[in-house]
């Protein structure tokens, strides 16, 4: 999926093997495999390692942390529930290149990067295979 390549990414903190040494490093996807199960990302001092969906953490949609900031829930102290506005508000604008500041930020707590983020894998699984390609449509229509 062409839309991925740019996309910041984060390597997984708790990545049992990483060949690369890159674990909770900042990077981003410069080529994906046809099958959108490997992933090559570039990291900030150029150099590139290749890496399964399920170890590349991204940030939950707008909407998502919408809701998980309305949630009664979540029991935040101040200092998370305004860094976690802070990831909302960088997101809400859109921008790519402030994704990486805002991965900085949910960065600075476990729960933080826990409620913000999902993993490369359960982000393609909501919007793949269905929406990309008619053969993987259910029911008789396809």
């Amino acid at each position: 999926m062409k839309a991925l390549i740019g996309k910041p990414v984060l390597v997984h903190l708790l990545l049992p093997i990483d060949p690369a040494g890159r674990q909770g490093h900042l990077g981003t996807i410069s080529n994906l495999s046809y099958d959108n199960e490997i992933v090559e990302v570039c990291f900030e001092d150029g150099e590139k390692s290749l890496y399964l969906t399920d170890a590349l953490l991204v940030f939950k949609s707008h909407w998502e942390l919408s809701r998980d900031l309305t949630d009664g829930h979540q029991r935040l102290d101040a200092e998370e529930l305004k860094t976690l506005i802070e990831i909302h508000s960088i997101l809400e604008k859109g921008a790519q290149s402030g994704q990486h500041e805002a991965f900085r930020r949910a960065c600075s707590s476990e729960r933080l990067l826990r409620l913000a983020t999902v993993s490369l894998a359960s982000r393609l699984e909501l919007t793949l295979p269905e929406d990309t390609h008619p053969y993987w449509k259910k029911g008789t229509g396809r």
